[in-house]
Formats: C-alpha cells, structure tokens, sequence
C-alpha cells in the first residue's frame, strides 16, 4: 500500500488522544511533551516502514559503449 494520509492521519489523531486528557503535573510538562513528540514521530516512521515502495537499481546495468541509455533490471527494496 503506498503512503496514505487517511491512514496516517488516523494514527496521529489516535496517538494525540492518549495525550489529550492525561493530568500532567506543571514539573513533568516538559518531559510529557518529548514524550508525545517522540510518539509522534514513531507513528510517522512507522508509517513510512511500513507504505514506502522502492525501487533500487539492481545489479546488472548495462551502459553501452557508443552512448545510449544504461539498461538492466532494478530490485525492491525497503526502509530499515
């Protein structure tokens, strides 16, 4: 499945609302707001983990010796 805003945008939402009604004491603010940033961001990378599609160029390029287009195959790949 590619990237999908739907799909992520539901996510985010459903990580914030964790968020949204928590008691936070005044000390703990700052600490609380890294952690909801670094939640995000796992949702965010999760996302892409999961959806990116690539195409990696594979071996066997064939570049001819009077000019032209470089020819082969390319591979899938993913994110790590």
């Amino acid at each position: 499945m590619p990237l999908n805003a739907e799909i992520l945008g539901l996510a985010l939402y459903n990580k914030a609302k964790l968020w949204n009604d928590k008691d936070i004491k005044k000390e703990d603010l700052d600490r609380a707001r890294k952690e909801f940033w670094q939640a995000v961001a796992n949702e965010i990378i999760n996302h892409f983990i999961a959806n990116i599609k690539l195409t990696i160029p594979g071996t066997g390029l064939v570049a001819p010796s009077g000019g032209g287009a470089v020819t082969g195959n390319s591979v899938l790949g993913k994110i790590q």
